[in-house]
């Protein structure tokens, strides 16, 4: 017997990974041998870390280290993980890191809608984060998604700590910032 099934892979805007199928060729009681869901299985920071290179586990090391002393929370994904300012439950991304083996490469991207959408004051604090990400020299302007501008760090050669730390300065202050001016409405 031949049989062709042909997948459709979609996210959601909460990150939720869907894959539809759909019997083009042959019986349709094929299908009830296969799984009703699936999604694709979550990393961990050990995994993570072991998937990158040097380079990358410099940066990425120094990142865990700071987002564990400042009580920031990873969600890990398939490829990477989003680190969050937890504003009484309700996480704000402050950005996402990608392993080498993702289609992002080996890199961080900030999140910035999401922080204009969920942050009170999130324009000024959006415009901050820009500026002095942008000026730091190794961060790059990438297509806007909506009305945010995002930045991304394509980790490809070694930085020294001094590079690092001035990226975590940054980082603390956001989240700082995010902390203090609290969420538009509890509620998203």
């Amino acid at each position: 017997d031949i049989y062709c099934i042909e997948f459709k892979y979609f996210e959601t805007k909460s990150g939720e990974r869907i894959i539809t199928r759909e019997v083009v060729v042959g019986k349709e009681d094929i299908l009830r041998s296969m799984p009703k869901s699936a999604s694709l299985p979550k990393i961990n920071r050990e995994q993570f870390l072991k998937s990158l290179d040097k380079n990358g586990y410099k940066v990425f090391q120094k990142l865990f280290e700071f987002a564990d002393e400042n009580a920031l929370v990873f969600k890990w994904g398939s490829k990477g993980f989003s680190l969050n300012v937890d504003l009484e439950g309700n996480l704000v991304p402050l950005l996402f890191g990608y392993s080498p083996n993702s289609v992002f490469k080996q890199s961080i991207y900030t999140g910035n809608e999401l922080i204009l959408r969920k942050v009170n004051n999130g324009e000024e604090i959006v415009n901050m984060y820009v500026e002095s990400l942008t000026k730091l020299g190794y961060f790059v302007k990438i297509k806007p998604k909506g009305e945010a501008v995002n930045l991304k760090w394509l980790i490809n050669k070694e930085y020294s700590e001094e590079e690092i730390n001035c990226f975590l300065k940054i980082l603390q202050k956001v989240s700082i910032e995010i902390k203090e001016h609290g969420l538009k409405n509890p509620e998203l």
